[in-house]
């Protein structure tokens, strides 16, 4: 009898697997080089979370050159992360996407200048100002536009060496990012302007899919958002640990940071996670500040027709 208890045991370690199919394979992408931005990722991959979803996922980085958005067009990747406003512009592109996870809530765009003083974008009209090659500046393009300020924009990988030259009177940067990197260089600026405060506060990072793919694989896209959203709260409580995690990561591609700068960022991007009461992420995207940039985006043509909420994000 006992035996027979042995080899039922056994058996069943042998089928469940079988009967569970194999792990469902997923190409994840950043959209920037590996940084503690996204360090909820590397934590849920890290830490065994995506295996436990039942998910072989491979996290690979995109070129300074070539974005995450790429990627998932040309279907390298099948899961990315993008700032909302990229995501909604992609449909005048023909590209539809949804969103399976919103992470950060806030803008951190800021603008750092030589000029002091700075109070608007209106102060550097007809400056010289730099900008991202990838993408990551549409809000400041269309106060550009809208207030006729007729700056010259000069595209950039990093933009320390154009600003320390001088040959730009001011530069767009994150907040978790440049900012940093400016600050850590012994920089101070003129002026550092957060357009978080001046009426230009939109949720940026989250989580991304083709519509395809979300129609063939939606319990995997589930799966891979609870695993992301696993990873997070883990990060938020185990910071230490979490930047261990990143600078792994940072290494094995050579990225020119250090430690001190990565503790910086993810101190910044888990503040953007929360709302303006400083409460606990919620990982959903708010339609009334999807629905605010939804109007913007027309106003100024980046979108011919409203993007609908309801097919934007996943159930």
């Amino acid at each position: 009898m006992n035996n027979m208890k042995k080899y039922l045991t056994l058996l069943c370690f042998i089928l469940v697997p079988f009967f569970q199919g194999a792990a469902q394979k997923i190409t994840f992408t950043p959209q920037w080089t590996p940084q503690s931005q996204f360090a909820g990722y590397y934590a849920a991959l890290e830490n065994g979370y995506y295996d436990e979803a039942g998910l072989d996922v491979s996290i690979v980085h995109p070129t300074t050159s070539y974005s995450s958005m790429n990627m998932l067009l040309d279907g390298t990747s099948d899961i990315i992360t993008s700032e909302l406003i990229q995501a909604m512009t992609a449909t005048k592109q023909g590209v539809r996407l949804v969103n399976i996870l919103q992470t950060t809530q806030h803008s951190t765009l800021v603008l750092i200048s030589h000029i002091k003083d700075i109070n608007k974008m209106a102060d550097l009209a007809g400056r010289r100002v730099g900008t991202w090659k990838v993408g990551f500046s549409e809000i400041p393009h269309i106060i550009d536009e809208k207030e006729g300020l007729g700056i010259e924009w000069i595209k950039f990988i990093t933009p320390l060496n154009l600003y320390i030259s001088g040959a730009i009177d001011a530069t767009i940067g994150k907040s978790y990012n440049e900012e940093i990197l400016f600050s850590m260089s012994g920089i101070t600026p003129g002026s550092i302007l957060r357009f978080s405060e001046i009426g230009f506060d939109y949720p940026e990072d989250g989580l991304y899919v083709s519509e395809e793919f979300y129609k063939k694989h939606p319990e995997q896209c589930r799966k891979f958002a609870e695993a992301s959203r696993k990873g997070w709260e883990w990060v938020r409580n185990n910071r230490e640990e979490a930047l261990g995690i990143v600078m792994k990561y940072v290494k094995e591609e050579n990225v020119p940071t250090n430690i001190y700068n990565q503790k910086w960022m993810l101190n910044t991007i888990l503040e953007v996670q929360e709302d303006v009461k400083g409460n606990a992420p919620s990982y959903k995207l708010n339609i009334e500040d999807f629905n605010r940039l939804n109007e913007l985006l027309i106003q100024y043509g980046y979108i011919s027709k409203p993007v609908e909420y309801k097919g934007f994000i996943g159930e």
